[in-house]
């Protein structure tokens, strides 16, 4: 149990939610997939996040105090080994699914996704470069959409809207380094997010985050993407208002509660996209399924227990503080 906590098997639901839709949106069913999917995102899911922990155990012991305490409780050489184990094991998946199915462009696909996944925190570290790190975040969320696409589509066909999902975790993904500036220090690493949020400059955070807004919109004029999916520009507003939470967040625990809400609004925005990618009764059914394991997972299995009242607070206190100041 600890060591799913620790591996943060709770992001699990974003990648099975995209691998998911993309096979439906190839016109076939997903469900007849589940008994292989939701076993193979488990396992991916906590060979990066492992991989993660081992890696960051320096940073986190300045930044994440209270995860230390569980990784220490399952042992980093513990840790070490699963990390290295879970990373063979999904590469070794994957070379058995080419003999088998033999699409080349499939492996690639996967290919691509496993040595993202390895080279995020060790190898090539890309979370230790500005546009690195913002590199594989998005590819860690478009890559399970591509590796069911490519099951049975082209690569040619993939609906252009996913790509806004690209966009828009780069325009928040650097809320998650607002807790781990002073570890991230210590290694001689300054995010871009933490960058651009610090300077007195609100015109450039505010251009980044509406930035997956006007790529929607720029999609929908040029006839890239249908208008359905303007629909998305209703999360603008909760975008914008990041700006004040990040730039109004005081405490650690206020910029703790920050970063958290900013992953469930991810998921959120992420099940927009992927309903409206493919808006079927059964595609809403298997990403209803999807959001009930994310609030199960964030409440039972995440070693920082999400979805409380407390955060609730903090977020109402941050924004009467800067409601007032303004």
């Amino acid at each position: 149990m600890t060591l799913l906590q620790v591996g943060s098997i709770r992001f699990t639901a974003f990648y099975l939610a995209a691998f998911s839709t993309a096979i439906a949106a190839t016109g076939h069913d997903p469900v007849p997939w589940l008994a292989l999917s939701v076993p193979l995102w488990m396992v991916k899911c906590l060979a990066i996040e492992l991989t993660n922990r081992y890696a960051d155990r320096i940073e986190d012991a300045v930044n994440r105090q209270e995860r230390t305490l569980l990784c220490e409780q399952v042992g980093y050489d513990t840790i070490r080994r699963a990390a290295i184990g879970l990373n063979a094991l999904v590469l070794a998946f994957y070379l058995a699914w080419f003999v088998e199915w033999r699409r080349p462009e499939l492996f690639a696909v996967q290919l691509v996704s496993w040595l993202v996944m390895w080279n995020y925190s060790v190898g090539l570290r890309f979370k230790g470069r500005r546009l690195g790190v913002l590199v594989a975040l998005c590819g860690t969320f478009i890559l399970p959409f591509l590796c069911g696409w490519m099951i049975y589509g082209q690569f040619k066909d993939v609906p252009l809207p996913i790509l806004s999902m690209l966009v828009f975790v780069f325009s928040l993904s650097g809320i998650k380094d607002i807790t781990d500036v002073e570890g991230d220090a210590k290694r001689g690493y300054r995010s871009f997010f933490v960058d651009v949020a610090s300077r007195r400059s609100a015109a450039r955070l505010l251009l980044l985050l509406g930035s997956p807004y006007l790529f929607i919109a720029g999609l929908v004029a040029f006839g890239a993407a249908p208008p359905r999916f303007l629909a998305l520009v209703a999360f603008a507003p909760v975008s914008l208002l990041f700006a004040s939470l990040v730039r109004g967040a005081r405490e650690p625990h206020e910029r703790t509660t920050i970063r958290e809400w900013t992953y469930h609004f991810w998921f959120v925005f992420l099940m927009g996209i992927l309903l409206l990618v493919h808006p079927t009764v059964q595609n809403a059914a298997v990403l209803g399924g999807c959001v009930a394991f994310w609030v199960v997972a964030t409440r039972r299995l995440h070693w920082a227990v999400g979805l409380r009242a407390d955060q609730v607070e903090d977020v109402s206190r941050i924004l009467s503080r800067v409601f007032v100041a303004s």
